[in-house]
């Protein structure tokens, strides 16, 4: 690579955080002759979600469900603790924000940077001090490891922004991060989660690019085109007045414009050029292109196609199923992975050991279906009880002898009982109703 090329690369790249004009940024393209894009940073992961819509839908349609399911605390047993200081917390985290709030902005910051931060204030003094208080959510682009030992990798976090720092020691952060396999000697590689955006950077600058290339067309193609009428030597003829040419171009619009004329054959005496000024074949693979990049990015995030505007495949039936895929794929799994970090970093705190924060999914329409499902499987394997099943869909217990026993598939003959012989006067009482001689007078 020449020194012009790095040179063009560093000044594009540059570009990201500055406004310059179109021309000198194609001038620039043009010297790198190869693709640019941006530094895998936080700023770049922030630039990806405040300004490129898809992933702002993508990211948006996990956490904006997820912050709205309601959240209870139980004990080791499972048993509901209504009044638990784990969930007081959780309920009202502080002043400036509600409980969906913090949990759609924890959720957020996840996604983006693949980093998560929670700082707790505690008490200093009386019977709770060192218990929290206060929950706040800090910025990932903000925050800085303290790097220790080995043993000890992190000997705490500073809160850093215009100047200021926050010191806080380790156990008064909770750090929720993704997995980042960039392990290095210094410790400043895998202790960081790796954001889900690194990997697929180019859908995403693709994706944004994309969009410019094809809003560009759009806006600039203003008329449709342009009729040249053409003389004998095939130049532009001299010999036709403007009032001659307003006739032609009323009469063009009335006979051959609008959805009615759709599909009708232009014919004219006149010699004449076209130019036209819609899209080209280029920019028209350009705007095919988008469905590959939005695919990039679902895939990244776990995230159905069908649910996004514009997908080729979507009915009814596959929307709600891959409103079903969106909950149990990427929905829960966010949603439940926070919760668990966060109990076990509070609950030693709180001095609720054994104590969990769930999530209850019960009122959720997208999963209601898997119940009808769960039931009729459970039914047909005739391996259940009817207290079973009934637990399974999240209903208490029946104390009856019958509702502890495993049916066949009518659901009305105990299975233990198939295969007995009625009793004699059963069998007596059945015939008679059934007006069946008794097959012992038959000989």
């Amino acid at each position: 690579m020449s020194w012009l090329t790095n040179i063009a690369q560093k000044l594009l790249t540059d570009r990201i955080n500055t406004q310059t004009n179109r021309l000198d940024e194609y001038v620039l393209r043009m010297l790198a002759q190869g693709a640019i894009y941006p530094d895998a940073n936080s700023a770049t992961y922030l630039k990806s979600y405040t300004g490129v819509g898809d992933v702002f839908t993508i990211i948006n349609k996990i956490t904006e469900p997820a912050s709205m399911v309601p959240i209870f605390q139980v004990d080791k047993a499972g048993n509901d603790i209504p009044n638990g200081r784990m969930l007081q917390l959780l309920s009202n985290p502080n002043p400036g924000q509600s409980t969906s709030e913090f949990i759609e902005a924890l959720l957020s910051f996840y996604l983006i940077f693949g980093n998560a931060y929670i700082a707790h204030q505690a008490t200093e003094y009386g019977l709770n001090a060192g218990q929290p208080i206060r929950l706040d959510v800090l910025p990932p682009q903000w925050m800085e490891m303290v790097i220790g030992s080995y043993m000890e990798p992190v000997r705490g976090w500073k809160f850093i922004m215009s100047g200021n720092v926050i010191d806080y020691e380790p156990s008064q952060v909770m750090h929720w991060k993704d997995f980042n396999p960039d392990y290095d000697n210094t410790g400043t590689g895998h202790l960081y989660g790796m954001s889900r955006l690194k990997p697929i950077l180019k859908s995403v600058i693709g994706t944004s690019d994309s969009y410019n290339a094809v809003i560009s067309a759009l806006q600039h193609q203003g008329a449709f085109g342009i009729l040249t009428i053409l003389g004998e030597d095939g130049k532009q003829s001299g010999n036709i007045g403007k009032a001659q040419l307003s006739a032609i171009q009323r009469e063009y619009e009335r006979k051959y414009t609008g959805a009615k004329n759709a599909g009708k054959i232009v014919v004219t005496k006149w010699d004449h050029k076209w130019t036209n000024f819609g899209m080209s074949a280029k920019e028209m693979e350009i705007f095919k292109s988008l469905g590959t990049f939005k695919g990039n990015l679902c895939d990244a995030y776990n995230v159905p196609s069908q649910l996004l505007t514009g997908s080729q495949d979507r009915t009814y039936s596959n929307y709600k199923e891959a409103e079903r895929a969106l909950w149990g794929n990427a929905i829960k799994p966010n949603l439940d992975g926070l919760l668990s970090k966060l109990s076990a970093w509070l609950a030693p705190q709180t001095k609720e050991l054994g104590h969990r924060l769930v999530a209850d999914y019960s009122e959720v329409e997208a999963l209601q279906h898997n119940k009808v499902e769960l039931v009729q499987w459970m039914t047909t394997a005739r391996s259940f009880t009817r207290n079973e099943i009934r637990e399974a869909c999240g209903y208490e217990r029946i104390e009856l002898p019958e509702m502890d026993k495993v049916y066949d598939n009518a659901g009305v003959v105990p299975i233990n009982e198939l295969t007995l012989m009625p009793g004699e006067e059963l069998t007596e009482d059945v015939l008679k109703a059934l007006k069946i001689s008794d097959y012992r007078k038959m000989n």
